[in-house]
């Protein structure tokens, strides 16, 4: 019974028009967060990369890009040119105490190629779920949406960079529960759902 709506980001530039700053819907600047004028960067919300990093969109307004460009922009103004390098892509809120996160990249089924494949999984009392999305032909991981479930980014990350296949995440997922002492565990449950799928398929 409840409806969430989102209207997305719009960097703030307007007062930047009249100089001679490159613009697009942000402030454009290149891989070390440089603009077009000497000494002049632009990170966080408002910078806008001219050409996305991966599947990346240009802008990234979450907050821990935000850090990981001060961190890379530090090194640079300390003397230590540094290009930005966000990694994986992820984040996390919270959808009243309901936990959301996300780990590499799931598509919805209008958006995804013909060479991912899903596996989901919901519990009965639907506030927990999870969809896994894979490589077709090379079973590899390609990432994860979790909700009702928290896990542990630098799991996934891990696994992500390994580029683990499918099978191995479902049976390790236990070690990427991120989920307080004495909550309860669900892996056991999912794993038998994967497996039940694989023997249809």
């Amino acid at each position: 019974n409840v409806v969430g709506l989102t209207a997305g980001v719009s960097p703030n530039v307007d007062f930047l028009k009249s100089s001679k700053i490159e613009l697009g819907r942000g402030v454009k600047v290149n891989r070390f967060l440089e603009t077009n004028i000497k000494d002049v960067y632009a990170i966080g919300d408002c910078a806008e990369q001219h050409e996305a990093i991966g599947n990346r969109r240009t802008i990234e307004a979450v907050w821990y890009t935000g850090r990981m460009m001060g961190e890379t922009l530090a090194q640079t103004i300390c003397g230590n040119p540094m290009q930005y390098n966000p990694g994986h892509w992820f984040n996390s809120a919270k959808f009243f105490a309901i936990e959301y996160q996300t780990y590499g990249w799931v598509f919805s089924e209008k958006m995804k190629s013909q060479f991912e494949e899903h596996f989901h999984w919901k519990h009965k009392d639907d506030t927990k779920c999870i969809t896994v999305a894979y490589h077709k032909e090379t079973k590899k991981f390609l990432g994860i949406n979790t909700f009702g479930i928290r896990m542990r980014h630098e799991t996934f990350d891990k696994w992500l960079t390994e580029q683990q296949e499918i099978d191995y995440v479902m049976k390790h997922l236990s070690e990427a529960n991120f989920d307080p002492e004495f909550y309860k565990h669900y892996e056991r449950e999912i794993l038998e759902a994967y497996n039940h799928q694989l023997k249809i398929v």
